[in-house]
């Protein structure tokens, strides 16, 4: 495979957290390995801290017997912790045959699970954990040449830009996926505006009320209110909101003497990166209709759609 293509094929899969691993094994077979296994140590329990590999049931038992005991008795992740950040360390260089053959690692766990070398990596995970990751090469195999060492090397940094990138697509996917099913739990219409006020995300709740045009409606891509005073109301209220990013909340009705009907939480999104996945969202608008459903709380809507806490 070619390397821009496996380069490529790299990032598009890490912004969609289901196929990356597909991917990844695809890719470190295409550099010679066979298997690759990524790890944070957990030096406390002396035992990695979650294991990530090639999706492969095979490899299930083998991984959980690494977890479990043998990790711990790896010689070769010594050499890669101690190696330099997003620097290769290739077991040969290492261990000789000797040492192999007085391992209880290799003798007892790696070579009868069908494994024999590796290559191996320790990444900057930013506020977290450093990530070992090696690419395995099965027993049997020649060790790397340095051909391929050499093009392991030169894709070191797209692997750790990629791993970094799928982790954070993972959590936004995960968060958003909290935030809505917290959202239709509540009875809440969520609408994201971006700096110009226009809706750039309505999730089910919202879009029907927009089509119901009672209380809001849409402008010309923008939100507003069915009653012209209460627009106006809603227009400033946005306009203070973003510029003070201080949370506002605001009631409406169909027709300036009627009861208030719908009930508007205004907030700004922060600037941690969560909105992301609302697109440009710099706002975040929440609609909920009179009834007898509790209110949501504003930690609620921090956690679910990372708002700042003004």
């Amino acid at each position: 495979m070619h390397r821009d293509q496996l380069i490529g094929d790299l990032y598009e899969a890490a912004l969609h957290p289901d196929g990356f691993l597909e991917v990844f094994h695809r890719v470190s077979e295409s550099l010679g390995a066979n298997v690759f296994h990524m790890f944070s140590w957990d030096v406390a329990r002396n035992a990695p801290k979650f294991s990530i590999y090639s999706p492969r049931a095979e490899f299930d038992e083998i991984v959980a017997l690494y977890d479990q005991y043998y990790g711990a008795l790896d010689p070769r992740r010594g050499f890669v912790e101690n190696a330099p950040l997003g620097e290769f360390v290739c077991c040969q260089d290492h261990l000789t045959e000797r040492d192999i053959e007085r391992s209880e690692f290799f003798q007892d766990y790696q070579i009868p699970s069908g494994i024999r070398y590796l290559m191996g990596i320790r990444f900057a995970r930013p506020g977290s954990d450093n990530i070992l990751l090696g690419l395995l090469r099965a027993h049997g195999r020649p060790p790397y040449s340095p051909e391929e060492r050499a093009t392991l090397t030169g894709m070191a940094g797209h692997l750790q830009r990629s791993i970094n990138l799928w982790q954070d697509a993972r959590v936004l996917h995960h968060d958003a996926a909290l935030g809505t099913e917290l959202m239709e739990e509540l009875g809440l219409s969520v609408f994201a505006l971006d700096r110009h006020a226009r809706i750039v995300f309505a999730n089910r709740a919202a879009e029907a009320m927009l089509r119901a045009a009672t209380w809001i409606r849409l402008e010309n891509g923008h939100l507003g209110a069915v009653s012209a005073p209460q627009n106006d109301a809603l227009k400033a209220a946005l306009g203070r909101v973003a510029k003070t990013r201080k949370s506002e909340s605001l009631a409406l009705s169909s027709t300036v003497n009627a009861a208030h009907e719908v009930f508007l939480s205004i907030a700004a999104l922060s600037g941690h990166g969560r909105h992301a996945v609302l697109g440009d969202a710099t706002l975040l608008v929440t609609a909920r209709q009179r009834s007898g459903a509790p209110l949501v709380a504003a930690q609620q809507l921090r956690q679910a759609f990372g708002l700042s806490s003004a």
